[in-house]
């Protein structure tokens, strides 16, 4: 997956390098989405660590909530406040900032002795992933040809950050038998050594074209769009002034309710196939081990889904893929809870279907909506706002969920299972997400033309 438009005519005269710009061109992409490997390896580490952590600091299920929760809470805070600097200051300088606080909290996670010392480390690598997450967001949003920015600003993120969610269980399955007791210290660990490679791939990025454009600098955003192989938007808006309350004026209150609202209840019920699904396996009856694997093959479903998604995202109506998708997930879950008690072959397909859903639809629109709707001067710190929402409802779901597994079992699926009754509504509330084949300025200038 690259950002090269297949209309677009090759750099002119006097412009990159054909080397670099094949380099820029391949490249800038996935270094970008990278980022999202290491935010699903990190916060989905948890689930798979917190098997290993919960005997060896005998952890209630309280400290379990929490301990599950405090990263995202962190990433909440993170988004908010690094989304604003992204757009004061420019997408490439944060991304690359917040890759060096990572790699010390992590290393730092590793080597705790108490539950709070792991609390405190855990949400510092909630902020570093927050700090990351809208800046690279906007970025692949500016980057991508208005033909193929759903798969480059959504389905692309989300292989990564399922990626990432493989890879932590594959390495807690590689590391119980040797690491033992301490498998979760090496968990936490090693996700420093992707971060840290990232981090030197990202010093060679351009800044964001559009950024560029909209602080006025046409010159270098020429430049970087020619690099990337990407057309130059038409539209070239005058540099904005920015007032964040132009974040509720004219409609755009409606659109960053609307869009914060479907995330934030995508992570709530997403949550219960991800960070909170080896909880839930367990609650059925399933040992650790069977759990793990019962989670790493929810996530390679899961990225099956994102795979097939990919191939109609940019071909289709959003609102209609997004409110099949939901009801979808819905019923999913449903099976789960009421099926999945009596049969074990029930709730494995169940829980497939489930998860393969969410990274379907939800899960992917989700991010693409956040970053289509905001203007380019607001575009962080309206995806940071979004984004936080969603965070935050996902540590909701893993604080309640230890306790309600234990007094519900796995009705308590059921429950988190309604969160996408509410997603199908608001899609289906909202014509402006009908984006499809939009060009990304048109996206946020009001209702986008039906489809």
């Amino acid at each position: 997956m690259t950002t090269t438009d297949s209309a677009t005519a090759p750099a002119p005269t006097g412009g990159p390098s054909e080397q670099r710009a094949r380099y820029a061109r391949k490249w800038t992409p996935r270094i970008v989405a990278f980022g999202e490997f290491i935010d699903g390896y990190d916060l989905l580490v948890m689930g798979a660590a917190m098997i290993f952590l919960k005997p060896a600091f005998a952890l209630t299920n309280f400290e379990v909530g929490w301990l599950s929760a405090v990263a995202f809470i962190g990433a909440a805070v993170g988004l908010v406040v690094f989304g604003d600097l992204s757009d004061r200051f420019g997408r490439k300088v944060i991304f690359v900032i917040n890759l060096v606080f990572f790699v010390a909290a992590s290393i730092a996670a590793a080597f705790v002795t108490e539950v709070w010392q792991l609390m405190i480390a855990r949400f510092l690598i909630g902020v570093a992933v927050g700090m990351d997450i809208p800046t690279s967001h906007a970025y692949l949003a500016e980057i991508s040809p208005k033909a193929r920015r759903g798969r480059i600003a959504g389905s692309l993120p989300n292989m990564m950050w399922l990626l990432g969610a493989i890879t932590s269980v594959l390495v807690a399955l590689a590391l119980r038998d040797v690491a033992g007791p301490n498998t979760w210290r090496w968990m936490f660990g090693l996700a420093a050594v992707p971060a840290l490679a990232v981090l030197i791939a990202r010093q060679f990025l351009p800044e964001s074209p559009r950024w560029l454009r909209a602080r006025g600098r046409h010159e270098e955003a020429r430049q970087v769009f020619a690099l990337l192989g990407v057309e130059e938007p038409k539209a070239a808006p005058a540099p904005a002034e920015r007032d964040l309350r132009e974040l509720l004026r004219d409609g755009a209150g409606r659109r960053l309710a609307v869009v914060a609202g479907f995330f934030a209840f995508n992570s709530f019920g997403g949550a219960v196939a991800t960070v909170a699904g080896p909880l839930v396996m367990t609650a059925a009856g399933i040992g650790a081990e069977h759990a793990l694997y019962f989670s790493l093959g929810g996530y390679a479903v899961g990225l099956a889904g994102v795979l097939v998604g990919a191939l109609v995202i940019d071909r289709v109506n959003r609102r209609t893929m997004g409110v099949t998708a939901c009801l979808g997930v819905f019923a999913a879950g449903l099976g789960i809870a009421f099926l999945g008690p009596k049969s074990h072959a029930a709730l494995l397909v169940f829980w497939l279907a489930y998860s393969l859903l969410t990274w379907f639809g939800p899960g992917v629109l989700a991010w693409v909506w956040s970053s289509e709707v905001f203007p380019t001067h607001l575009r962080g710190v309206g995806s940071g706002l979004t984004q936080s929402a969603s965070r935050l409802m996902a540590a909701l779901n893993v604080t309640l969920v230890p306790t309600m597994l234990e007094s519900f079992g796995l009705k308590t699926v059921a429950v988190a299972a309604c969160a996408y009754v509410v997603c199908a509504g608001l899609v289906a509330s909202a014509p402006f997400l009908a984006t499809t084949g939009v060009e990304l300025e048109e996206t946020n200038a009001g209702a986008a033309p039906a489809q």
